[in-house]
């Protein structure tokens, strides 16, 4: 595996000596860590054109903190909302990802990215990167803290990017790296498949429950999309079911006059069937103000969540790009975290569903209040 320390400001090169072996060069400027990485051609850059030499045998890899990624990886893995033949959206009875190898990158290491996101975003910018990187190496760990205890793994096909913050801070650079050695990365993000399930459903005008400092990154795939977007930064806990009034309350202030179609929660664990609960209790109107948000509520107004957006996107991505293994089997899961190694680096460990499940059902960060 790739040595994913930091390397020295000294080995930094300039942008325009990438235009060797017909690597494609950015206008962007992306992070010096991206462009160090590029010319390491003796580690890094065969490891990164070795990107989708197994075709369709790679893995899709899940990447966030690891509340999200676990909840993506149990809708992945069970998800059964088309015909595996024909593409329908009917149930068939076989997982839609049957014969599909899932990769979940659970980053404990960086967790929570709100608090480097305000701190230090390039650090999140390059922490995007390393995840990415390490998802196309063959190589894991058992033990963070012995550098022998080497483990084969499965190379990426497609990165699924399960946090706002990481597509803010990371997506461009994960997309610059590869295409700085002439690879096109395959990359799903939340962001996109939530506006991309609104805009399907014919939604106009939606609002954003999310981090603020996700804002640049919905407003401008909300225009891409053609969609109206009023984002409502999360407060509290991070909890949407007793935030929902909060964030109508800051919605009608904005836009009084404005019917809302649609909220896109920007989390993982919303309880869906609270939140529409609470809807309809506003559509009752017993009070004054259920009456005044009832009236800012369209009549197909729906909640959309990231994890069966990102299914759905992903699926319909795999059909587009023919990058189904179309093996007849399961879908298969390995669990990995980051952690800090034998030298004060992270690294990605392999953990076990024995570890994770059911005992383990929380993790050693704590999530910031916002």
């Amino acid at each position: 595996m790739i040595h994913m320390k930091k390397l020295t400001a000294g080995a930094a090169v300039l942008l325009s000596l990438v235009a060797c072996h017909e690597r494609k060069v950015v206008l962007q400027d992306t992070i010096p860590y991206v462009k160090q990485l590029a010319v390491d051609t003796a580690d890094t850059y065969p490891l990164l054109q070795s990107y989708r030499s197994a075709g369709t045998r790679g893995s899709i890899v899940l990447i966030g903190e690891p509340e999200a990624t676990l909840s993506l990886a149990a809708q992945f893995k069970s998800v059964d909302a088309v015909d595996n033949i024909d593409g329908k959206a009917v149930s068939d009875s076989l997982p839609d990802f049957a014969g599909e190898s899932f990769d979940v990158v659970m980053d404990l290491y960086n967790a929570p990215y709100t608090r480097m996101a305000s701190s230090s975003p390039d650090s999140l910018r390059e922490v995007a990167v390393r995840n990415a990187v390490m998802a196309v190496d063959s190589i894991a760990y058992s033990n963070a803290l012995d550098a022998s205890s080497r483990l084969p793994k499965s190379r990426a096909k497609v990165f699924v990017l399960a946090s706002s913050l990481l597509t803010e801070f990371g997506q461009f650079d994960i997309d610059t790296l590869f295409k700085m050695v002439g690879r096109e990365p395959v990359i799903l993000t939340s962001v996109e498949a939530m506006l991309d399930e609104a805009k399907r459903s014919g939604c106009r005008r939606v609002a954003v429950w999310a981090p603020e400092q996700a804002r640049p990154v919905y407003e401008a795939a909300a225009q891409k999309a053609g969609l109206d977007l009023a984002l409502v930064p999360m407060t509290g806990n991070g909890n949407p079911e007793p935030a929902f009034r909060d964030m109508l309350r800051v919605y009608r202030t904005d836009h009084p006059n404005v019917v809302l179609d649609a909220v896109l929660l920007d989390s993982f664990t919303a309880n869906l069937d609270a939140l529409y609960a609470e809807q309809e209790h506003i559509h009752r109107q017993i009070t004054e103000e259920d009456m005044s948000l009832d009236r800012i509520l369209a009549p197909h107004f729906r909640f959309i969540e990231p994890k069966t957006s990102l299914s759905a996107a992903c699926y319909r991505l795999l059909r587009e790009k023919n990058l189904f293994t179309h093996d007849i089997a399961y879908p298969s899961v390995r669990y990995y975290q980051t952690e800090e190694g034998w030298d004060g680096d992270f690294v990605l460990v392999e953990v076990g569903a024995d570890y994770l499940f059911p005992e383990k059902t929380s993790f050693s960060y704590v999530p910031d209040n916002h």
